[in-house]
């Protein structure tokens, strides 16, 4: 505004043109943000449309019982009090943060199908005796730092950084003291002009922040929000490596060949000015970055046939999973069914019971365990053994079925066989096993009665087993 021109008509001539010019053709970054805003405006109405019908018919939330902290064991911990809301923004920071750095091509824990209980276990930084699982002395209450805990910390403090680079830039500042602004028509253009270089370079780079942090949000379902069954997976990660691939690949060939055809920003002395890169990069340079290339590709192609391979088959698909998770419940118990005849040639029954035994250690309360120690007592000829984990396996709601239909064809065998030698031990026995089986059924039944106003209060219907409300089934 205080420019004095000494040349008014001639300059405005040249600013009635240029104004002409960029009225025929705008800016490729400008074209870029008339691209993408609309997507993503598009992305937002639908996502809050969708939860917001969700929300409606009360169907954000999994029933307590579909999923088992077997497969998620950190679901339903807010529901039954276990957790505050603050533990579970801690732990599932956590898991968010294993599945960013599963995006990224790094994996921290290593591969698995199966990421369950007690694969990754919870981030406590409370003393333990004060959380239920100590003697509960009533000693001070002390605090302490769960190392796991750095992981999330440090990809925030990367994101910050980032967004600081991408609006600030390094060094990427214009001095108007340098120019004279008020007498120099010259100045003024080129202080103009690096501005306009600063500012696209600015609005080129929080682009393409915006850009991969929208393939970023597809990992919005396992970031603990909302209740989900899905824990850890590598499905889930699927969307946001495309932002892995794409940028990265942008990297790469910035380094490589560089961005010819195409002004960058260069600093010098504080200022943004431009300058035209080379076209075609040095053979040196090139010769120089092509063992890096090869080793970059040896390794993910020798992890890809190495991690399809262990696909192709159970007993190494499970193995593998073992090596990443031993103290994985379903996980053992699987590679138990493995030594226990599902593979023939593997058959190892004193493996599988040790196996057996691992995941029931692991967690007392996972019943799936006595239908396979049933299983692995009757293949030695241990029928007393047989019979009791039978009964458990009876009274457990995930392998009920099956036991039964094993349990009725044993006892037929048996009772029709039992000679009065014996003096009717067998039936004894079967009487007993079916009169515990009645008191435990009593006992189940009773406690769901007990519980039964406070979830008809919650819209659970124990007549027919369905959710009554809005979200009719």
């Amino acid at each position: 505004r205080e420019l004095r021109d000494p040349n008014p008509q001639q300059q405005n001539g040249k600013f009635e043109s240029e104004g002409l010019e960029s009225k025929q053709s705008r800016p490729p970054i400008l074209e870029a943000i008339m691209s993408v805003l609309p997507r993503f405006v598009l992305l937002v109405a639908i996502s809050f449309t969708y939860l917001s019908l969700r929300h409606y018919y009360d169907t954000l939330s999994i029933p307590n019982g579909l999923i088992r902290p077997a497969e998620n064991p950190f679901y339903d911990k807010l529901d039954k009090g276990q957790w505050t809301t603050a533990r579970r923004a801690v732990n599932y920071s956590y898991i968010l943060s294993l599945h960013i750095l599963k995006s990224l091509g790094i994996e921290l824990i290593g591969f698995s199908h199966e990421y369950g209980y007690d694969c990754i276990p919870e981030i406590r930084i409370q003393n333990p005796k004060l959380d239920g699982r100590g003697d509960g002395d009533g000693g001070a209450e002390v605090w302490m730092m769960d190392m796991r805990l750095l992981l999330p910390l440090s990809l925030v403090i990367i994101f910050l950084v980032t967004t600081v680079w991408c609006w600030f830039g390094w060094g990427l500042t214009i001095n108007p003291r340098k120019y004279d602004l008020k007498e120099n028509f010259q100045s003024t253009k080129q202080f103009e002009k690096n501005a306009v270089n600063c500012n696209e370079a600015r609005t080129e780079r929080l682009l393409y922040l915006s850009v991969f942090l929208s393939w970023m949000v597809t990992l919005f379902p396992i970031s603990g929000i909302l209740k989900v069954g899905t824990f850890v997976a590598d499905r889930i990660a699927m969307a946001s490596t495309f932002g892995t691939c794409i940028f990265g690949g942008r990297l790469l060939s910035s380094f490589l060949i560089g961005n010819t055809g195409r002004n960058d920003i260069k600093i010098s002395n504080g200022d943004c000015t431009t300058r035209a890169l080379a076209e075609n990069t040095s053979k040196t340079k090139i010769i120089k970055i092509i063992p890096l290339l090869y080793m970059l590709q040896n390794q993910f192609a020798r992890r890809t046939h190495r991690r399809a391979a262990e696909w192709m088959d159970s007993a190494t698909l499970l193995k593998s999973s073992l090596k990443s998770c031993p103290r994985s419940i379903k996980s053992n118990l699987e590679m138990s069914k493995i030594y226990s005849g599902l593979v023939p040639h593997m058959l190892d029954l004193e493996k599988a019971l040790s196996l057996i035994s691992t995941a029931e250690s692991i967690d007392p309360t996972y019943c799936d365990v006595h239908y396979q120690y049933a299983h692995v007592y009757f293949q030695q000829s241990k029928y007393l053994l047989f019979e009791e984990e039978s009964k458990e396996a009876l009274l457990c709601p995930f392998t009920m079925g099956q036991a039964m239909h094993n349990w009725n064809k044993y006892w037929k065998v048996v009772l029709n066989s039992e000679s009065g030698k014996d003096g009717g031990s067998a039936r004894k026995r079967y009487e007993n096993y079916m009169r515990e089986i009645q008191i435990e059924i009593e006992k189940a039944e009773r406690e769901e009665r007990e519980k039964e106003p406070e979830l008809q209060r919650k819209g659970i219907d124990f007549n027919n087993g369905e959710t009554v409300g809005k979200n009719e089934l």
